[in-house]
């Protein structure tokens, strides 16, 4: 994310310029060439911006904070060095593509049906805004919504609150679905225009984005859940990826951050839960990570805390220690991460954007709180343990001995079965875990700022210089404004 984003960066500032130089002049014809586009694409607007989803569904920084992984040798981000982060790329890029295909299909949409029904375009457009603005309301919370990408108009839009924000979503979602009428999507290369997939998609966002107020508007949360139970969700082997190609400029960004450096390896953290103290073993262990090539990570041999190797399937395994830093441990000494993950032939268990089993866990959970949903607590809780393991490969029979000896369903091992099934889902396990607070995660331990892991992501700088007035309302409603300071809907 922090590359896109300081790409985008300077293309905004060049922008601004264009607006203030060109504002007043009108040259007409003169300069245009007549063998060039002189309209839009929606089609590959709508294509660009979907491009931007790996940065979201499989970006580092989230996946470090929730443990799931650790850094081997540069281990600044797992300490929580970096507390500033700038969304303004988001803004001035796929966002805004989006707002172009809804506008121009809004004000004339038989010029721009080559791409597709004007419906289809404009529904697209506006689940893919919400999935992106979810994401980025989740990490920052108060953010630009009700006034943002308004151009000219509104050059420094207000900051809204997160409740309001999850509200808009919510109508923005409903007000998609019903546009989505079948006739067609060009540049769509996640569904190939099928209107029924993507009312799946949206009705499952909205069943994600409901569980997020369980514990701060409950009734509200149970409507809306309810409401996408209603309406169709994914269901058993519908899972939703991002589909990664071979070609370099759509490859998973995990191929692309182990084609020149070993820099992460699975945590010990997950690894722990994994082992479960060798009793009833999970037996994700054996595609979470990779067996240690050497179990040389001794204190003796230089390491600063040493690696708990634990025998597993007569396989040896060890999870690099987290949050460390200078830990003087060699990857060859830590389980590694697998080439599910890693490899873009077989990423789609590392692209997901919505899978069953956290959908199945999503109904556990439902169920637990006593909302009017089909089956039981137990029921669902099983079914989604069984479905992460279907989603990694896992063997049936394996499968089955596992879940024969879990615990019986609370919220505490429900949220816990989530926080493994959201393995490598970067934003999505982070809010998850910070909503559920299970299982009890302890700080780095070499932690750099702030007094706990961090809860939310501060606004950066150039984010804070652009739109300074409306940078610091947001910031003076949230006491003590920090990476310590929990978002709306974190209540626990």
């Amino acid at each position: 994310m922090k590359k896109q984003i300081q790409k985008i960066i300077g293309l905004l500032t060049i922008s601004s310029l264009l607006f203030v130089s060109c504002e007043t002049v009108d040259f007409g014809d003169e300069n245009l060439n007549p063998n060039s586009v002189s309209k839009a694409n929606t089609g590959a607007l709508i294509t660009g911006a979907m491009r931007n989803i790996p940065d979201l569904v499989s970006n580092v920084n989230p996946l470090l904070l929730v443990q799931h992984v650790s850094e081997i040798t540069y281990n600044e981000d797992s300490c929580y060095e970096t507390t500033q982060w700038n969304f303004d790329g988001w803004y001035t890029g796929p966002l805004m593509d989006l707002q172009t295909v809804i506008n121009l299909n809004t004000t004339n949409p038989k010029a721009y049906s080559s791409s597709g029904s004007a419906g289809m375009q404009m529904g697209v457009a506006h689940l893919l805004q919400v999935f992106m603005y979810q994401k980025m309301t989740d990490a920052w919370g108060a953010i630009p919504y009700s006034q943002a990408l308004k151009g000219v108009d509104e050059l420094k839009p207000q900051f809204d609150d997160q409740k309001d924000i999850y509200m808009g979503m919510f109508a923005q979602i409903d007000a998609a679905l019903g546009m989505l009428d079948g006739g067609g999507l060009s540049g769509d290369y996640m569904f190939n225009g099928s209107a029924d997939a993507w009312k799946k998609f949206g009705n499952t966002m909205k069943m994600v984005m409901a569980l997020r107020l369980a514990d701060v508007d409950a009734a509200t949360a149970q409507s809306k859940f309810l409401e996408a139970h209603n309406n169709g969700v994914i269901g058993s082997g519908g899972d939703i990826h991002y589909p990664y190609t071979d070609a370099d400029a759509n490859d998973s960004p995990w191929e692309d951050r182990f084609s020149t450096r070993d820099d992460f390896a699975a945590s010990d953290v997950m690894f722990a839960h994994l082992y479960n103290g060798g009793v009833n073993i999970d037996p994700r262990v054996h595609v979470f990570m990779k067996p240690v090539v050497t179990a040389a990570g001794s204190l003796e041999n230089g390491a600063k805390v040493a690696v708990d190797y634990q025998v597993v399937d007569g396989l040896i395994y060890g999870g690099m220690p987290y949050g460390v830093l200078t830990p003087g441990i060699l990857q060859s000494w830590v389980s590694y991460l697998p080439d599910s993950v890693i490899k873009t032939s077989a990423a789609t268990a590392g692209g997901m954007l919505f899978s069953y089993a956290q959908v199945a866990l999503s109904y556990a959970e439902a169920a637990y709180r006593g909302w009017s949903v089909p089956g039981t607590a137990q029921a669902w809780y099983e079914a989604g343990i069984n479905a992460s393991m279907s989603q990694w490969g896992v063997a049936s029979a394996d499968a089955a001995t596992y879940v024969s000896g879990v615990a019986a369903a609370s919220m505490e091992t429900i949220a816990t079965e989530k926080w493994k099934a959201l393995y490598m889902q970067s934003g999505e396990a982070w809010a998850e875990h910070r909503r559920l607070d299970f299982p009890n995660l302890a700080r780095a331990t070499d932690w750099l700022t702030g007094t706990g892991i961090p809860v939310r992501l501060g606004y950066g700088a150039t984010t804070a210089s652009a739109n300074k007035d409306n940078h610091d309302a947001a910031v003076a409603k949230v006491p003590g404004y920090s990476q310590d300071s929990k978002v709306w809907w974190d209540t626990k």
